[in-house]
Parts: structure tokens; sequence; C-alpha cells
């Protein structure tokens, strides 16, 4: 059969049920995340600009340094709310740097303003499966620290009642009273088990690290410490339209601004608790300035939050690829395959060994998020591919020569070879050696030119051996003992018109009469290997705005081909290495 895998699961969880399945696969949709990202931007804009006579009248009651000062504890408290998670996140299994962990968590803040109360979360889920965090301990992440946050927020708030009154809250005032049930809920004893609970009835696996009482004692004190830097921010506003400065004042406006993100955390209904918060903290701070006043701090206060929580998710832009590197640019197919080959390889960070890896533009790809090996027999390519796969990782190994290079015992997660199979003379035999690199339970990835009758002056030129049926690489990889194989076609329609061009230019363009075999190449058609030496090196785009084009312009067929799989010129196979038989538990 074709198609990817229904039952590939994130980090080995259980299969899901198929409606899910296929909801997850839309919101994973690259249509789905760009509309998500850009009505959630859209609306954290508007946030801003619906106050925009408001914000006039507050840059004309207040100080550009007294604004300038409540900004950056705004930022301060989103900062400490992302530390909290982060601490959570670590305690779960999954450490980030900052520079990631701003990555996933500022990008997701956004969701806090689309209706409904989850979006975060999912954005979350996906940024950080991204970044090699499983969903489900992304969700697990969030889910704990939001908990953590509420719990902190309301011991702020009751510590700050003598100062705040409860009769002030009115009809929130029963908020206070989930204090207790939640607190014993947020002891890790108790919390793990819920966990495991919710985990078994959503039939995946357990945490691998249950929470402890350090990560989330490290958690509440970045909370607390978000709590004091956003009620300063209050207190610094208000104390500017005329608010007495004193320890009563600062309590009141701590107090109030935890317990009214409480409220609005409850009120899901609406984006990021807008107006709900409004609400409570207006009735918090009236006895302490006039309500036009009143009203203008929470709404500064408001967009102050918005802005930063705008500056975290453009710097989570900015984070999601190692900082100073370019990627190496791709020729258009293999933008078409890295598209399908990128969703395949496992979330979590993993070994992976890239045979044949070229000139490195999908290897430096792989680097980001993977341990990565690469071997590769041209000198040529091997010595470009070296320099720009150290630009990503410097610990990533790129070996001149064959596996032979290898430790014999070395074994990986996943194997991959692109568009390299369709050159070597004894396919059966390569393909057993490659899924003895593949350690047991992993998986062997592979492209290849797709459909015999297809064979033509390019592949010719590029040192082909043959093309192949899908069925008949399907049974070639069962024959070296991988199971579960799946064979996709992929690059369809650009894929045909790309052929078709590159069988023209084949035609003008005889080989190259210098071109060298590589060392290590089979020499019973030395005519054949050097050209296949030389295939690595055509077409490749060398100029910066050549690549962005090319991106740019595949960008749209990328997307199409993904409704397309049983179309297209090149094939995608994946399959498992089964556990060895000592491996196996007893029945």
């Amino acid at each position: 059969m074709t198609g990817t895998p229904a039952s590939r699961t994130d980090a080995g969880g259980a299969g899901r049920p198929g409606t899910v399945a296929r909801l997850l696969a839309v919101l994973r949709s690259p249509w789905v995340r760009w509309g998500f990202l850009v009505l959630a931007l859209a609306l954290a804009v508007y946030a801003v600009v619906s106050v925009r006579d408001e914000l006039a009248d507050a840059a004309t009651a207040l100080s550009a340094g007294r604004l300038a000062a409540a900004a950056l504890l705004a930022v301060l408290f989103v900062g400490c709310t992302l530390l909290s998670w982060r601490a959570v996140l670590a305690d779960l299994g999954s450490p980030l740097g900052l520079r990631t962990a701003v990555a996933v968590f500022g990008i997701s803040q956004l969701g806090k303003y689309v209706p409904g109360g989850v979006w975060n979360v999912v954005a979350a889920a996906e940024v950080g499966a991204d970044h090699g965090v499983p969903r489900r301990r992304t969700v697990t992440a969030t889910a704990v620290a939001t908990g953590v946050g509420l719990v902190s927020g309301a011991v702020v708030g009751v510590v700050a009642l003598p100062f705040l009154a409860v009769e002030t809250l009115q009809g929130w005032s029963w908020v206070l009273w989930l204090l207790p049930a939640a607190v014993v809920l947020l002891l890790p004893p108790v919390l793990n088990r819920l966990l495991d609970a919710a985990l078994r009835l959503a039939r995946r696996l357990p945490l691998e690290h249950p929470l402890s009482w350090r990560g989330l004692g490290a958690a509440a004190g970045w909370a607390v410490a978000g709590w004091l830097l956003a009620g300063g921010q209050v207190w610094l506003l208000a104390t500017g339209l005329g608010m007495a400065s004193d320890v009563r004042t600062a309590a009141l406006a701590v107090g109030g601004y935890a317990l009214a993100w409480m409220v609005g955390f409850l009120v899901v209904v609406v984006p990021a608790g807008a107006g709900a918060r409004e609400l409570v903290l207006l009735a918090v701070l009236a006895g302490a300035l006039p309500h036009a006043a009143v009203l203008l701090v929470v709404l500064v206060s408001r967009v102050l939050v918005t802005l930063a929580d705008l500056l975290f998710a453009g710097l989570g832009a900015l984070g999601r690829r190692p900082a100073g590197v370019r990627f190496a640019p791709l020729a258009p197919r293999a933008w078409l395959r890295w598209d399908v080959v990128r969703r395949l390889l496992p979330a979590t960070r993993s070994t992976v060994l890239e045979i044949g890896c070229g000139q490195g533009g999908v290897g430096m790809r792989i680097a980001v998020r993977h341990d990565y090996t690469a071997v590769e027999l041209d000198g040529d390519s091997w010595r470009i591919a070296c320099e720009r796969v150290a630009a990503v990782d410097p610990d990533a190994r790129v070996l001149h020569g064959d596996l032979t290079v290898l430790p014999p015992e070395e074994r990986f997660d996943v194997v991959c070879a692109f568009e390299v199979i369709e050159h070597v003379e004894d396919d059966a035999a390569a393909l057993v050696e490659w899924a003895a690199r593949v350690r047991p339970g992993g998986m062997l990835l592979l492209s290849t030119p797709a459909d015999p009758d297809r064979f033509g002056p390019w592949d010719e030129m590029a040192g082909h051996y043959r093309r192949y049926d899908p069925d008949d690489l399907r049974e070639l990889l069962s024959a070296a003992g991988l199971a579960d194989v799946v064979v996709r076609r992929y690059d369809a329609p650009l894929g045909y018109l790309l052929e078709a061009v590159r069988d023209r230019l084949a035609r003008r363009q005889p080989v190259r009469a210098g071109a060298q075999a590589p060392a290590g190449a089979s020499a019973s058609d030395p005519g054949l290997a050097a050209r296949t030496a030389d295939s690595g090196r055509r077409l490749q785009p060398r100029a910066r705005l050549t690549g962005i084009a090319t991106a740019v312009g595949t960008w749209p067929f990328r997307l199409l081909q993904r409704a397309l799989p049983h179309a297209g010129t090149g094939l995608v196979a994946v399959g498992t290495r089964p556990p060895d038989p000592e491996h196996r538990s007893d029945p």
C-alpha cells in the first residue's frame, strides 16, 4: 500500500483512532499552521489598535520614562512565565536551551488571542515537535505550568487580602475557594498520578520522568516572580495617574492582577481573558483611583503585555534557525523531497546516518535536530558537506568513504539514503547492508526515481542503473528484513515538468569528460561511476537569491503534492527493522 503510515506516533506512543489521526493531520497542515498564526497575530494587533485613542491619552498623562519602565516589567513578566514553563518541561525530561525555549513558547503565546482557550497549547505542541519535543510532553508541561500559575496567583492574591477586601471581588470571590483543592492537586505525588491516569485514558504511554518537588518548586518560584513584576507594572502605571505610592497600594496592585489573571483564565471563550480581567482590576482599583484613570491603567497594562507577547513571538520566529547559520539552497526537486522526508523523521532527537549525503544541503537540515552522521564517496561533494554541516553542528560527523569507514558495530535510529540506491549495481545487497546499520525498532528511509519506463537521458547522464516500480521497491525492502514498509510517490505535478527539463538538458549536455570516479566506487563500469560522482553536483543552486527564489517558488507545490501521494516521478520509502529475537518479550 502507499501513503504515510497510519500507525506512526510521537515517541512510540500508542496508535491513534482514525478520526483523531485525521484531525491531527489537519491541524499539522502548513495551511492550518500559517492560517492560525496569521489569525492570532491579527487578533493580537487588533487588541492594540482598538484602544489607540486611550493609548494617546496615556501618552499625555504618563511620562515616557514611566511607560518604558512599565513596558520592561511586562517583558520580564512574560519572561518569568516562559521560565516557569521551561522548568516544568525540563523536569519532564525535555530540557531546552533558552533560544529554543523562546522559539517554542514565544510563537505559541499568540494562540492566547484566538478564542477557545486551548490554541496556545496546540501551538506549543506543534512548534515543540519541530524542535524534537514529544507533543504529549509539551501539552503536559503547558497544562502543569498553567496550573502552577493559577495556584501561585491565588496564593499571591490571598497574601494580599489584608489590603484587598474580598468584597471588592463581588461575584468573583468564589474563585478563592478553589485554592486549597488546587494546591493539593499540584503536589507531585498527586499530580503524577493524575497525569498517568489522563495519559492512560488517552491511550498514550506514561511519562518517562515524573514531576519532582524541585522542578515544581522552580516553576512556582518563577511564577510568583512573574506576578510580582506584573503587579509592579500596574502599580507603576496607577501611581503615575495619581494613586498613592505606598505598600498598601503595591500589594493591592500585585494581588489584584494575580486574581484578575485567574478569573480571565477561567473565562476561556474570549481571547486571553479579555474583558474579564479588566473587570476584576477595575473592581480592585476602584477605591484608589477615579474610574477613568483605572480604565486607562488596565487598558495600557493589557496593551503592554500584548506587545511583550508579540516581542517574544518575534524572537521565537528568529530563534527557529541556529544563530548565524544559513541553510544551503536546495534544487526544486530536493525541496519537494525534503517536504516529505522531514515529516517522516522522528519527532524526538535521534541518531541519524545519511548514506551519500552529496553536498550536505539536506544533511545540515537534519543535523539541526538530530545527532547526524554521514558518509560520502565523492571528494568534492564531501568537502562542501563537511563545511556546511559543521556550521550547523560542530559535533556532527561527515566521513569520506562508504559504510566501511564506520565502526562495524555502530547502529542508528534512522538510516537514510536519498537518490542513492539507483546508483548501486547490486541494490539488494546494498539494502541488506543498510538495514543492518539500523537499530532494532529504528527505520530505513530512502528516496529514488519511480517507474522503469520513464528511464531517460537524465538517468543515463546521472549514472542510474535503474528506476523502481513501487511494488518492486517494497519487495526489496521486505527482503532486506524490514517490516511495515510503506512506499509513496512525491513531486506531482511539478516533478513531471522538472523531469522533462532535465531530460532536455541531458540531451544537449554530454557527460563531462573530466569527471572522475570517487575512491571506493565500483570499477565494473568506470564511466557509470564517474557519472554518479558528477550527478550530485549538477543543477545545484549557487547564488543565494536563486536559492530563495527556488524555496518560494516551490512552496505551493510542496503543499499540493501532499494531496497527491499516488502521483509523481519519485518514490519515498520507509521500513522498520523488527526487534531482534533475543530482545522480544515472551508471550
